[in-house]
C-alpha cells in the first residue's frame, strides 16, 4: 500500500528536530514494509523575505531514508483564509509530482489539520482518496488558529475517512466539534536511544548520596518551568538535591533570573538545547523526571523517561493522565507550587518503591513501535476498504 504522509511542520535547514516524532512514524511504518512517501508543505513567513538561501518551488530528497517531496515558498497572503488556496494548489502540485514519479497512492495520512490536514482534505475529495488524519494539536490552546480558520478544520476533521486523537484528553475536545467516531492513537516513540543504564554509576548518581531530577521542554509559557524551578527551591533549598533543565525558548533569560534570585544557581542548571542524544543521555543519568506543562495533547518526553525505567511526575494537563499511574509517577494539580513541591518530595522519599524494569516494560508494551505501527496499519486497511 501507498500512503503519502503529509505533516503539518516538520524539519528544515534551520530546525533539524522540528517535527522528529512525525519521521520516526514515518520510518517505524518504511521499515515495516509500507510504501511511504512524505509530502511537505514548507511554508516561509513573509518576515524572512530575502533572506532565506533556498530555492522555492518543489524539490526532492531521499531523507533518513524516507523519500521526500517539500513545496517551499513563502507565506504570501498571511493571516488571511485565501492562504488555504495557495496552499491547497501547492499541495495538489506535490500530489501530481509524487504520483508521476512513487506512482498511485492509495491512502493519506496527514497530521494535524493546521496546516496538513485542510490541503490533504482538498486532495481526498478531488481525487477520491481515503483520508486518515491524526490531531495532535488542541484548538483551545492554539497561539495562531483564528476564528476564522475553524470551518476550514472542522471540515477536515468531517471529511476524513479516520480521525485519530494522540490523547483521550484530546479526543474529548474534538468531540465537542465534530460528531463522528474518533479513534485514541498515541504517538510513536523510538524506544531505542531511550532505555535503563546499567552502568550508569557517575559521581553524581543516587546511590552517592545526590538525587538528580531532570525536565526537559521548549522555554515557553505553559510549560511549567517557573512553577517547577520555585516548587523545586521550596522542596530541596540546601540539600542534595538537582535539577537540570533541558531546552530553549523566550523564558530562558527570565528562568536564569529566576533561580539566581532564588539562590538556587547551586542545585538548579538550565543546560540549553538538546539533541535527542543528549535527553538521552539526561534521562539515563537522572533518577527522576519532572514535567509541571499546563497543557499536553499527549507528552512524549513522560514516555521516554518511563522508557529509561525513571518515575515521572505530570500535572493534571489533558495529557499525563494517560501516561502517569501509581506505580510510575505522580500527577500533580498544575500551576500549584505546593502540590508540586510535596510530589518532588514524595518521589525523592519513596524513589525505593518504583520498579524500573516494570515501569520500561510497561511503557514498551504500550508504547513501542511494533504496537503502534500494527494499529496504524489496521486504520490504513479499515480506510482503504471503506472507499472502494
Amino acid at each position: 500500500m501507498h500512503i503519502m504522509v503529509i505533516p503539518s511542520w516538520y524539519s528544515s535547514s534551520t530546525n533539524k528536530i522540528h517535527g522528529s516524532f512525525f519521521k520516526e512514524q514515518f520510518k517505524a511504518l518504511a521499515n515495516d514494509k509500507e510504501k511511504i512517501t512524505v509530502a511537505y508543505n514548507e511554508i516561509w513567513p513573509l518576515t524572512m523575505f530575502g533572506r532565506i538561501n533556498e530555492k522555492s518551488g518543489i524539490s526532492f530528497n531521499i531523507e533518513d531514508n524516507l523519500r521526500t517531496y517539500r513545496y517551499k515558498d513563502y507565506n504570501y497572503l498571511p493571516k488571511s483564509p485565501l492562504m488555504f488556496k495557495s496552499f491547497n494548489k501547492r499541495m495538489d502540485k506535490l500530489y501530481q509530482e509524487i504520483v508521476k514519479k512513487e506512482g498511485k497512492v492509495d491512502v493519506i495520512h496527514a497530521h494535524s489539520a493546521f496546516w496538513g490536514g485542510i490541503a490533504a482534505a482538498h486532495l481526498s475529495k478531488k481525487y477520491n482518496i481515503p483520508l486518515v488524519l491524526t490531531e495532535h494539536s488542541s484548538l483551545k490552546h492554539a497561539k495562531y488558529t483564528k476564528e476564522s480558520y475553524k470551518k476550514y478544520i472542522f471540515e477536515a476533521y468531517e471529511n476524513a475517512e479516520c480521525l485519530i486523537a494522540v490523547g483521550n484528553g484530546l479526543k474529548k475536545e474534538l468531540q465537542e466539534y465534530v460528531d463522528r467516531p474518533i479513534e485514541v492513537i498515541h504517538n510513536m516513540v523510538d524506544l531505542e536511544l531511550f532505555y535503563i543504564d546499567e552502568d550508569n554509576k557517575d559521581e553524581d548518581s543516587q546511590c552517592n548520596g545526590k538525587f538528580k531530577f531532570f525536565s526537559c521542554a521548549f522555554l515557553e509559557d505553559g510549560k511549567g518551568m517557573k512553577c517547577l524551578i520555585k516548587a523545586f527551591a521550596e522542596a530541596f533549598r540546601d540539600e542534595k538535591v538537582s535539577l537540570r533543565i533541558g531546552g530553549d525558548g523566550s523564558l530562558k533569560l527570565s528562568l536564569k533570573e529566576l533561580i539566581k534570585e532564588l539562590g538556587m544557581d547551586n542545585q538548579i542548571k538550565l543546560l540549553g538545547a538538546l539533541s535527542r542524544e543528549d535527553v538521552s543521555n539526561e534521562m539515563r543519568a537522572c533518577d527522576a523526571f519532572a514535567l509541571p506543562s499546563e497543557h499536553e495533547t499527549f507528552g512524549v518526553v513522560y514516555i521516554e523517561a518511563l522508557a529509561c525505567g525513571k518515575p515521572v511526575i505530570g500535572a493534571d494537563n489533558g495529557g499525563a493522565e494517560d501516561i502517569i499511574r501509581e506505580d510510575n509517577g505522580i500527577i500533580a494539580k498544575k500551576k500549584s507550587i505546593e502540590d508540586l513541591a510535596e510530589a518532588l518530595k514524595k518521589i525523592k522519599d519513596n524513589y525505593e518503591m518504583y520498579d524500573k524494569h516494570k515501569i520500561r516494560e510497561k511503557t514498551v508494551f504500550s508504547y513501542s513501535e511494533k504496537v503502534l505501527v500494527e494499529r496504524l496499519k489496521g486504520v490504513y486497511k479499515k480506510a482503504y476498504e471503506g472507499n472502494n
